[in-house]
């Protein structure tokens, strides 16, 4: 597949996701698209995937994997949890820094920026509104298995995706990434009952929240795709055929170099280091058959 072609339309476009609201003069130099997930969903082996594919450049969290670590796009870590209380904060934050300037800058002669990140889950619908024409992907990933690897138990993590259990040491650079990680809101029941949560209790209800926000972001969102992180562990051909035909980059050539990038293990950690539902607690597998089994049901339905 050739390189795909840098473009420059002008284009008018109603920026409202769902509900009409202002529309603007947006220029764009490139193609866009956004993933979103609560992590441990393979987000760095799709950005990277993605980024070795030509015409495209794939980021993971602003970062073009195995380059230079500066980040093409500005960090917005801390902004997450903010985005998550405040929708005003949310168009704020794309609007400084995810603008189509800066995009285009990290795009270069690129035809495709790829974005996918967890922080990326509280600012979908901002980024639905100011950029209408980009291609949007929620990834779920099941919670049993989401708990389970969320974050190690002992020894520093430096890419945690959830809470660590509240007895656990924590280094400063994990401290500095929990900083931006949701928690219930202040005044909640659930910010009530956190104190006595385990960390299992407590990823269960980060599970359970993000993914009931992107849920319901992918049932009003015409632009947007669900892909399933089981899929691309288990079919990776067909979720890798979906994925590019969704981002026009569909060839038999990328198909290829896809597949062959996924004959190794996806996401793969050194271990589990939670134990199994079977395994937990009867407040942690109530929790969770309270919270995440009807939500699962809806996701995989």
């Amino acid at each position: 597949m050739a390189n795909l072609p840098k473009q420059t339309p002008m284009i008018s476009v109603n920026t409202g996701i769902c509900d009409g609201t202002a529309e603007a003069e947006r220029q764009v130099s490139c193609d866009l698209a956004f993933c979103a997930s609560t992590g441990r969903t393979a987000t760095m082996f799709l950005a990277s995937t993605l980024n070795s594919l030509p015409g495209v450049v794939g980021l993971h969290e602003g970062q073009q994997p195995g380059k230079t670590p500066v980040p093409l796009l500005p960090l917005i870590n801390i902004h997450n949890r903010k985005a998550w209380r405040d929708p005003g904060f949310a168009e704020q934050t794309v609007r400084e820094l995810r603008d189509t300037a800066t995009l285009s800058k990290a795009a270069g002669d690129a035809g495709l920026v790829v974005d996918v990140a967890f922080y990326n889950a509280p600012l979908m619908v901002a980024l639905a509104r100011q950029h209408p024409t980009a291609k949007l992907f929620v990834i779920f990933r099941r919670c049993a298995p989401f708990v389970q690897s969320a974050t190690l138990i002992a020894g520093e993590d430096r890419q945690p995706a959830g809470w660590p259990d509240p007895a656990k040491p924590l280094t400063d650079r994990e401290t500095f990434i929990s900083m931006g990680r949701l928690k219930p809101e202040r005044g909640s029941e659930d910010a009530e009952a956190w104190p006595g949560w385990s960390g299992i209790e407590r990823n269960i209800w980060l599970w359970t929240r993000v993914n009931g926000h992107l849920l319901d972001f992918l049932n009003k969102s015409p632009n947007c795709r669900k892909l399933l992180f089981e899929d691309l562990v288990e079919n990776p051909r067909a979720f890798w055929t979906g994925f590019l035909r969704d981002l026009g980059l569909f060839s038999e050539r990328n198909l290829t170099r896809c597949l062959e990038r996924s004959a190794a293990k996806v996401n793969d950690r050194p271990s589990y280091h939670v134990g199994p539902v079977d395994s937990w607690s009867d407040a942690e597998r109530a929790l969770y058959a309270q919270r995440a089994r009807p939500l699962e049901e809806r996701i995989y339905e």
